[in-house]
């Protein structure tokens, strides 16, 4: 009988290697600096929009964040990912990490969780040292829900990461398993047009939607599923 366990040491190891690689080569580093950028930028915009002069409150940055943050993370996931399998079985890399004592599916959860930790810990630490300083220039305001904000972005990381690297598992090569990663990444970027071009078509109205005096069709709920930018934008929101 085949052994399916999984030992928890190998995929820690394994997990382990991924997480010091790139903090080795100042990938966390330099996406934590992108990220408190990233939400003071959006803090101040947000403070110009309102009227006011400096940063802008929790729940304004959010807003302001958003849109940038659901292309921003999806893209750095897929970075990640997308070679992590293929990337290495081309070049020989995979055959000599078989050849030690691991499971294939330890490889391969160890892996996730190794670069799933890259995306948490940039994402937490980086908007994170961006609310403190807005908190502190403005105040704390709602801090519970800037913490959700940071949870549902984690999240969508993990999800565009599990998904390029399933695509970097069943692909021979890193061009391919690269073309897969820039489709899942369009599909995000055009499925809510197309939801939406389907509810215009069939005699919707957009204003009167956006404004709240109609209320959002519940197949578009569903269908958000199919798209985890949409499904993060929307649960944010």
């Amino acid at each position: 009988m085949v052994d399916l366990r999984i030992r928890p040491k190998s995929v820690y190891s394994v997990a382990k290697k991924e997480f010091a690689d790139n903090l080795r080569n100042k990938w966390i580093i330099l996406l934590i600096v992108i990220f408190v950028m990233l939400t003071l930028a959006s803090s101040y915009l947000a403070g110009g929009q309102t009227g006011g002069e400096g940063l802008g409150g929790m729940e304004e940055t959010v807003v302001a964040l958003l849109a940038i943050s659901s292309l921003l993370i999806p893209l750095i996931a897929i970075m990640l990912g997308y070679a992590t399998i293929s990337g290495e079985a081309e070049s020989g890399a995979l055959t000599v990490v078989l050849a030690y004592p691991v499971r294939r599916s330890e490889v391969l959860l160890g892996k996730f969780l190794g670069l799933g930790s890259v995306i948490a810990v940039t994402v937490f630490v980086g908007f994170g040292v961006g609310g403190v300083i807005i908190a502190a220039s403005v105040g704390g305001g709602t801090w519970m829900n800037y913490l959700v904000f940071i949870v549902i972005t984690i999240l969508l990381g993990l999800i565009y990461l599990s998904l390029s690297m399933f695509f970097s598992t069943i692909a021979k090569k890193r061009s391919t398993s690269l073309g897969f990663a820039v489709l899942i990444f369009f599909w995000g970027m055009i499925y809510g047009m197309i939801v939406f071009g389907i509810y215009l078509g069939g005699g919707g109205d957009f204003a009167r939607l956006m404004t709240g005096q109609e209320a959002f069709p519940e197949w578009i709920w569903w269908s958000m599923f199919l798209s985890p930018m949409d499904m993060s934008q929307m649960a944010s929101m």
